[in-house]
């Protein structure tokens, strides 16, 4: 029995305490955002790209509270699966990224914000990322070259999802083939 056929398959999902935790810091910004917008407003000396970035806080960080709060309630079901034929992350794509296509699997890390990073073939990096643009611009601001799974807002952190990766990587992908040595053993035997 090899060791890629005792991996078993891993089904991850959203955090509860983790969403509320993130729901909570957009309520707050958004509250405080809406708050300096409508008391600047009777304010003297307040300029009126302070008011309008006020105003643009308000609504992104509103959106970002929305988005948490829709998480919250439909974060019954898992979001990565990790099997020892692939991976999948349903927030990309429905389909499985084949260990056999991924080149490398990297830790990108943005100022304090840290994700896994899968360089795979080119086709499946389309297939992948090309659905949305603004998926395709993050990865280009990132730098990162590749599928990108984030692990915010996820049971498991980034470091045990960038170790559970290699784990089943390393064990689901075909043994490279030592072609050199055969052909080395051959010359070696003596021709009668």
């Amino acid at each position: 029995m090899s060791v890629s056929q005792n991996l078993p398959n891993i089904t991850i999902g959203y955090s509860r305490g983790r969403l509320l935790m993130f729901f909570g810091g957009n309520l707050l910004l958004t509250l405080l955002c809406a708050g300096l917008a409508f008391t600047w407003q009777q304010g003297k000396g307040v300029t009126t790209f302070e008011l309008a970035a006020c105003y643009v806080g308000a609504v992104f960080f509103g959106l970002a509270t929305c988005r948490m709060l829709w998480r919250l309630t439909t974060a019954r079901q898992p979001v990565v699966f990790i099997t020892r034929v692939g991976i999948r992350d349903t927030r990309l794509a429905e389909e499985t990224i084949a260990w056999s296509a991924v080149r490398k699997i990297l830790l990108s890390e943005q100022r304090t914000q840290k994700c896994v990073v899968l360089k795979v073939d080119p086709l499946i990096a389309q297939r992948c990322s090309g659905g949305f643009l603004t998926r395709a611009l993050m990865n280009k601001a990132l730098g990162a070259d590749g599928v990108i799974v984030n692990a915010g807002g996820l049971t498991m952190d980034v470091e045990t999802l960038l170790e559970t990766c290699k784990q089943y990587w390393g064990a689901g992908r075909p043994a490279p083939v030592d072609e050199p040595v055969a052909v080395a053993e051959l010359a070696a035997e003596p021709v009668n």
